[in-house]
């Protein structure tokens, strides 16, 4: 994108596709979503679904490969597929009575699973500035993911920071395997987050492309939580991959299934022979630091 007003026009399509298709119950609920691109609720999750989810995260801890180094730990990134299936398990379980407090279940459903979120006691366990990968075609669609805290977030163990309205600015095209056309304004960015906090029982709600991170653990205890993925009823699954040795104004779109996210390892290029691939137009989302800061500052709250 090479200027401001179509990055206006991108903003008004985003906007009007989350808008018009509202998943949530709560009108509320759904319009600071909309404009913000997260959404904090409060007293959700009730204590024996937060200790099923713990307990099957204590349970993995004893799997081969599971490791927990300094740095936050994604589950998800792990390749053991027993790890995988009791994660997956524990979500479909819970998530057949925790979905249908919030939304519509006639639009949505849980799709791709989710991953434990771990920050140990460190220095080293921020997790920076970033955008979730996109996992179904956000020009047409959108998404959301469920952050669930097993324990009371505060500035000291590991909140969220998010960037207001950054869900709308039209960069659809994410995942491990391509590189993030904002990672030149990182440190623009970095002076307009916002922190968000949440207690024991609360969740955020967040759409992917919204630009977000999470401070260091400085407690003394680690902080635990989960993330679920919702998504449009029966989803058209996708994932980008780009390299190095493509032409730079293309990128691949392959339409996948669930069984790639159980499997794939978010490293390597998808397998051309199992999943279908086209070729589609890259978009660069090449803005000067000036137009940047005119975007962000254009979606802050008041």
């Amino acid at each position: 994108m090479s200027n401001v007003k179509e990055m206006d026009v991108q903003q008004s399509l985003h906007y009007k596709l989350r808008e018009q298709t509202p998943y949530f119950l709560n009108k509320e609920q759904h319009e600071f979503y909309v404009r913000n691109g997260w959404v904090k609720i409060e007293n959700v999750i009730e204590e024996s679904e937060i200790n099923d989810f713990l307990n099957t995260y204590n349970r993995i801890t004893k799997l081969d490969g599971f490791e927990l180094t300094e740095q936050f730990l994604n589950t998800g990134c792990m390749v053991n597929p027993e790890l995988r299936q009791l994660t997956s398990d524990v979500i479909n379980r819970n998530v057949k009575t925790i979905l249908p407090r919030l939304f519509d279940m006639d639009k949505v459903e849980m799709h791709t699973g989710g991953s434990f979120v771990i920050k140990p006691v460190s220095k080293e366990s921020a997790l920076e500035i970033h955008q979730d990968s996109s996992f179904i075609d956000e020009e047409k669609f959108y998404s959301l993911f469920m952050w669930v805290p097993f324990c009371d977030v505060n500035e000291e163990n590991g909140h969220l920071s998010v960037l207001p309205g950054s869900h709308l600015w039209g960069s659809t095209q994410r995942g491990f395997g391509a590189p993030w056309n904002l990672a030149k304004h990182i440190g623009l960015m970095k002076n307009y987050m916002l922190p968000v906090y949440a207690n024991k029982g609360d969740i955020i709600l967040f759409d992917p492309a919204l630009v977000h991170a999470s401070a260091p653990n400085l407690s003394n205890e680690t902080r635990h939580a989960i993330t679920i993925t919702i998504a449009p009823k029966n989803p058209e699954l996708i994932y980008y991959y780009k390299d190095d040795k493509m032409p730079a104004g293309d990128i691949e779109k392959y339409y996948v299934s669930e069984d790639f996210f159980k499997t794939y390892d978010f490293a390597s290029k998808p397998d051309e022979t199992v999943w279908r691939k086209e070729v589609v137009p890259y978009k660069s989302f090449d803005l000067c630091e000036e137009k940047m800061l005119a975007l962000i500052e254009a979606n802050l709250p008041e």
